[in-house]
Formats: structure tokens, C-alpha cells, sequence
């Protein structure tokens, strides 16, 4: 029974990692961050929010239905 804990909750001098140790951050450079190459201008102006649900590039031309792979009904616009 040596693996029983003997001080009492929040005794022990150390604090307890969230991460185990091979998880935890290091002063390194991170093997798994991607390089972000930074937008240019142009690039910018004509791609919607992405918070805004249902946008589509400027100019393009849109669908009259929700998704685009429903057929377009064909009776005339109120």
C-alpha cells in the first residue's frame, strides 16, 4: 500500500500540472504551429465576414435557394 497518499488535501508543496509532462509547454518553438503568411489587401476586400451565415464572394453570382444544390423554382418573383 505505498502508493496511498499520507498528506492531507493541499499539503503537498508542489502543485499538481494540468498537463502530464510530455504535454506540457516549453520554451522551444512549438513543432506543430503553422507559419502564417500575412493577407494582402486585395485579398481581403472580397471575401464576406465569416460570421455572416449565407455570404458568398462579392460579385458572384447567387443562388434562389438556401443550398445551392436544390433546384431554383420557377414561378416568377412576388
Amino acid at each position: 500500500m505505498d502508493d496511498h497518499r499520507r498528506e492531507a488535501p493541499g499539503g503537498s508543496a508542489d502543485p499538481v500540472p494540468r498537463d502530464p509532462p510530455d504535454q506540457q509547454a516549453g520554451a522551444g518553438e512549438d513543432p506543430w504551429e503553422v507559419p502564417v503568411k500575412p493577407a494582402d489587401e486585395a485579398e481581403a476586400d472580397d471575401v464576406p465576414d465569416t460570421d455572416e451565415a449565407g455570404t458568398g464572394r462579392k460579385g458572384a453570382p447567387r443562388s434562389g435557394t438556401v443550398h445551392p444544390e436544390h433546384p431554383t423554382p420557377q414561378e416568377p418573383p412576388a
